[in-house]
Parts: C-alpha cells; structure tokens; sequence
C-alpha cells in the first residue's frame, strides 16, 4: 500500500480535469480484482507452508478466482479501505483547480 497509493493519488490528480468518473470506478474495481488475486496467491504459499486457509474451494492458480463471490465476501471493499488503500471512486473529477497570481 505504502508503494501503490503515491501512484494512485498521482494518476488521480492528473487525470481528474477530465469528466472520467466512470474510468476511475472501473479502474478502482479492476485494482480491488487484481489485489484480491495477489492475496488468493499469498493464501495458497500459506497453504504449501502448512497452514490451513480459509479458501478451501477455491482454485489458487486462477486468476478468475479472484473474481468469486466467496473472495469478495472474504475480502470486501471495505477491506481494502481499511487497509489504506487510496479509492479512486472517491476522486471528485471535471474541477479545475484556480490559483491566484499576485
């Protein structure tokens, strides 16, 4: 996280002049997908080193994996924000910023 939300903050900034709500929803979506699908990864190492995962039924090479209604339940939005992830569907976009010469 401490890596990934400098970029996210940045990428937001410069691309929030445009009218792209929908983007950033969509982008927002597609990073929680692929961050759900590092974490199934990690819990299938966990899984070789000995420990029980709670993801029993899940294939942990398959990306779509991270796609299941059970990794969502397992690893909500909410989750994510709790960890400190930077939301960009939270970005107000289509504002310019307007500063005073003086």
């Amino acid at each position: 996280m401490k890596a990934l939300n400098p970029l996210l903050r940045g990428f937001s900034q410069y691309f929030r002049i445009a009218n792209a709500n929908k983007q950033f929803k969509a982008l927002a979506g597609w990073l929680r997908w692929r961050l759900r699908s590092i974490q199934l990864r990690l819990h299938r190492w966990l899984k070789q080193q000995g420990y029980k995962p709670p993801f029993k039924h899940i294939n942990m090479r398959s990306w779509n994996s991270s796609k299941s209604p059970l990794a969502s339940y397992a690893m909500p939005n909410q989750w994510f924000t709790e960890l400190g992830l930077f939301n960009l569907e939270t970005v107000i976009v289509g504002k310019v910023l307007t500063y005073e010469y003086k």
